[in-house]
This record gives structure tokens, C-alpha cells and sequence, in this order.
């Protein structure tokens, strides 16, 4: 299993999950209209996640996270793996049906059973689940081991469950604490990663 990792302009910063790990909210905004009827119309629905991460590093890796700061603050994108080897960011190549188990899709490198995967509809935000792999077909497609709630449609994403591709932060201050812990590498530090996907 890899570390957790952040990567921004092509630099990767491998971190250490802490105690709490990875917590994960998802949000539902939408606007509510009631008519003097009493009619209640919900409108401008969409789904959102936003995370925090413990973590903890080295004094080394907190120098190359001022430049990572530097970057993110200014509402730039990065990524973040919970576990750098499970980085597979894919989209389906041709449709899967609701109630079937075969998903199509562009690569399947980086796929093995018992991997969790993330699927959501591209056009409908609000149409996501996770499946967990059956089996590989390489270069072609993943069974899960049960069958879809949904159906989705080429170019509908497919990736590992804590693969996060595309997301901002939400911290407003970067202030890690020394954690008291001193290794052969040098002292560790402690921060809570809080980002938002970019969907």
C-alpha cells in the first residue's frame, strides 16, 4: 500500500495518515421555494464533497509544502491519493446498463479485484455509487460484484474511491504543529488537510 499523497504542478508530497484518517461529508445545496399553497418546488440540486485528512510529515516534506501553499491558496488545483497506488482515473468507453455487473471502460491499468471504484454520471451529478471489482478484463472492462443502481454512459467517470483528481482547498490559514515526535529523518509535523472536489 502507498502513502497518502498530494501532488500539484508535477511535485508528489508523500504524508503520513493520522489518527482520524480521511473524513468525508457529502453536502446537498439547493434552494427552496414554497408557494402560498403550501407547494414546496426544491430546485438547483447538485452533490458536493468536501474532506479532511489528518495527517502527519516530516520537517522535509513541511519546506516543500510552503510552495504546495503558495500554490493552493490561490485556488489552484491539485490531487490527492489516500493511497498513491490506487490512482486509477478512468471514464467508461461505452455504456453500462442499471442491474448489469460489466463496466466498459478506456483503461483498465492500475485495476485489480477488491479494488473500490467511484462512479458517477457526467450529466448528473447526483447519480454516483461505488462498486467494488469483481474481476478484470484488461484493456476492456471491470465486473463489479453487484449489480449497478445506475446506468452510465461513455464518458460517465470511473476511478478508485480515494482518488481525488481535480480539487481545491478549503483551508483558509496553513499552520502545521510540531507533533513532539523526533525520527532519524528529523521532526514530524501535524495538519488537517480540508478540500473540495472540482466536479
Amino acid at each position: 500500500m502507498g502513502d497518502p499523497r498530494i501532488t500539484y504542478n508535477s511535485v508528489n508530497l508523500d504524508l503520513k495518515m493520522g489518527r482520524t484518517g480521511l473524513n468525508q461529508v457529502m453536502k446537498q445545496n439547493y434552494n427552496m421555494n414554497e408557494s402560498g399553497s403550501g407547494k414546496i418546488e426544491v430546485i438547483n440540486m447538485y452533490g458536493r464533497f468536501d474532506y479532511k485528512f489528518d495527517c502527519y510529515f516530516s520537517q522535509v516534506v513541511w519546506y516543500t509544502l510552503w510552495a504546495w501553499w503558495s500554490w493552493a491558496r490561490q485556488g489552484k488545483l491539485f490531487s490527492f491519493a489516500l493511497d498513491s497506488d490506487n490512482v486509477l482515473n478512468t471514464t467508461l468507453d461505452s455504456t453500462a446498463a442499471s442491474g448489469q455487473k460489466v463496466v466498459p471502460i478506456v483503461s483498465t491499468t492500475g485495476a485489480v479485484a477488491g479494488d473500490v471504484f467511484f462512479l458517477r454520471a457526467e450529466d448528473a451529478d447526483d447519480e454516483f455509487e461505488l462498486i467494488v471489482v469483481d474481476s478484470v478484463d484488461a484493456g476492456v472492462s471491470i465486473t463489479s460484484t453487484t449489480d449497478l443502481i445506475y446506468s452510465y454512459q461513455t464518458s460517465d467517470t470511473c476511478r478508485h474511491k480515494d482518488y481525488f483528481p481535480s480539487v481545491v482547498t478549503l483551508d483558509k490559514t496553513f499552520d502545521p504543529q510540531y507533533t513532539g515526535v523526533y525520527k532519524t529523518t528529523g521532526k514530524y509535523f501535524q495538519h488537517t488537510f480540508s478540500f473540495t472536489e472540482v466536479i
